[in-house]
């Protein structure tokens, strides 16, 4: 069977935005989409990188096998309990043990619409 993917991936330019408070239901938020078609669960370490300072490396979690979650990073419950800042440009680079595919988008959102949603593949690193 063949293999889709890579086992690492860069997303350069990420930015938690703060959430509006005026939307419950559609709050600004990033994702990270992991995408394991392999018929092994992925062991997926998240790196986050910043501006101004030192890196918090080390996030892992499991991506089960055939599945693709979107790990939202407004949620430390989906990153091992991880806080990500708000309002701080970042970076972030994904490694696996098996090759995956990394999607991340980003939501604004206010007075119950979204204003704008970004998506890109991430820079899959050979």
């Amino acid at each position: 069977m063949p293999t889709h993917g890579a086992l690492t991936w860069l997303i350069p330019d990420a930015y938690l935005a703060t959430p509006a408070d005026d939307d419950p239901v559609n709050k600004n938020h990033e994702s990270v989409c992991i995408l394991n078609t392999t018929v092994d669960d992925a062991q997926v370490v998240f790196d986050f990188f910043f501006e101004d300072r030192p890196p918090i490396e080390g996030i892992e979690i499991t991506v089960p096998a055939q599945r693709c979650p979107h790990i939202r990073l407004d949620k430390p419950e989906q990153i091992a309990g991880t806080v990500v800042p708000f309002d701080v440009p970042y970076g972030i680079r994904v490694r696996s043990d098996v090759p995956i595919t990394v999607q991340y988008s980003r939501m604004y959102a206010s007075g119950g619409k979204i204003d704008s949603l970004i998506t890109t593949i991430a820079y899959a690193v050979e």
